[in-house]
């Protein structure tokens, strides 16, 4: 009786799945333990298993994969459709600069045991890695060269994002560190059990991922991450969460361990902003994909990957461009209010993905604020300029991506 009963309870949820799917499993062209997406825009998008590399140019429609020389990545970043990184075991990190045809290996001076776990680039010269022991590195050169650089933390930290030049974050284990000065110096924050995955929208708004114990929740920080607010528990048992990634203050997803036979296929989607989640169902049904990494594009499209090769992609969802397709040119929008007093927000677009500087300058072309001096992915971005500090007159705003350029005047009336 008890068989009857595990196998109809199996076959129910397998049903189930099929007659709901939200995540539809894609062709994939390896076996490889997948551990991150990212997507540059709608179209180019990588995939770094543990020693391969797949890339589309068509939105996921097609994948090619490339061989690497780390037989086990842990991380990945690319800054275009040329030229990315991987890290891992054994101190390793290379670099491609063809698309990832071939793999180059850097210097990175790690103790041969150090596993890296992650790395961000900012620009295609200032890039940040990470590992076990509170392990980082920064480089300044695109990698030719890698220095230590010392931190509070002693567990291994699994995340390090940058919002622009100043303000970044890194996090692993009960570890959590926040630097506003480039990372010269680095604040621990306490009160994280296990950080698995880092995720900002902005300077403020911020979400991580735990897990431990048997417990998975999302926690969130509105300050700069200063302060955090844990979720409700979103599930109890071995599922592990690893990737977080919000669309907006309110819609995000986190993906994690499958364990189908419960009725769990590794990904929530909470739309309060993370008080609630609901979980979510895939086809076809995830066996063991253990999902690691989880992105959107632009236009909304999800994406996520894990093990066995297992690539899942998810339509339809709230995107991050407004207007719910990539930008076709790049554009800088009048601020908004104009005149303003002390605050407005500029907008601006990107087709692609690239290293943008946002800058405002008084009347005597001397700068008062850079607003945005980082790589930004395409699609529609706002800013918001406070000028509380600043008197009132005529500033210019210029925003430089790649080879566009674009200067507007806005006024400040107090």
């Amino acid at each position: 009786m008890c068989r009857i009963f595990q196998l109809t309870f199996f076959f129910f949820f397998i049903i189930a799945a099929d007659l709901l799917p939200q995540w539809t499993g894609v062709t994939s062209p390896t076996s490889d333990r997948l551990r991150k997406v990212q997507f540059l825009n709608n179209d180019l998008g990588w995939i770094a298993g543990e020693s391969s590399v797949l890339k589309t140019t068509d939105g996921g429609t097609t994948w090619t994969s490339y061989t690497t020389n780390i037989s086990d990545t842990r991380g990945f970043f690319a800054v275009s459709a040329t030229t990315a990184w991987i890290c891992g075991t054994f101190g390793k990190i290379s670099k491609t600069t063809d698309g990832g045809a071939t793999w180059v290996a850097q210097t990175t001076g790690a103790p041969n045991l150090t596993s890296i776990e992650a790395i961000f680039f900012q620009n295609e010269n200032n890039g940040w890695a990470v590992g076990n022991d509170g392990f980082m590195i920064k480089t300044i050169n695109g990698g030719t060269s890698w220095q230590t650089v010392t931190t509070t933390a002693t567990s291994t930290l699994r995340s390090i994002k940058f919002l622009d030049n100043n303000i970044g974050w890194a996090g692993g284990g009960t570890s959590f560190l926040r630097t506003t000065d480039g990372g010269v110096t680095w604040a621990k924050i306490n009160g994280f059990a296990s950080v698995r995955d880092i995720h900002f929208l902005d300077a403020n708004r911020g979400f991580v991922s735990e897990t431990w114990g048997q417990d998975n929740f999302v926690q969130k920080t509105t300050d700069g991450g200063v302060t955090w607010t844990q979720s409700t528990t979103i599930s109890t048992g071995p599922y592990y969460f690893h990737g977080v990634y919000f669309t907006d203050a309110n819609t995000g997803y986190v993906v994690g361990r499958t364990m189908f036979f419960l009725g769990n296929y590794g990904a929530y989607k909470t739309t309060d902003g993370g008080t609630t989640w609901t979980a979510l169902t895939a086809s076809p049904v995830p066996m063991f994909e253990n999902f690691r990494s989880v992105t959107f594009t632009p236009n909304g499209t999800g994406w996520a990957v894990g093990d066995n090769g297992a690539i899942y992609k998810l339509e339809g969802a709230t995107s991050v461009d407004e207007e719910g397709s990539t930008p076709v040119d790049f554009t800088l929008d009048q601020n908004y209010p104009n005149p303003f007093n002390p605050e407005t927000v500029i907008r601006f677009a990107m087709p692609f993905a690239g290293n943008v500087t946002l800058t405002v300058y008084n009347s005597l072309g001397e700068v008062v604020a850079t607003l945005v001096d980082r790589f930004v992915e395409a699609g529609s971005h706002e800013v918001a300029f406070n000028a509380t500090n600043l008197p009132s007159g005529m500033y210019i705003y210029k925003l430089n991506a790649g080879n566009f350029t674009s200067v507007k005047k806005m006024l400040l009336l107090k």
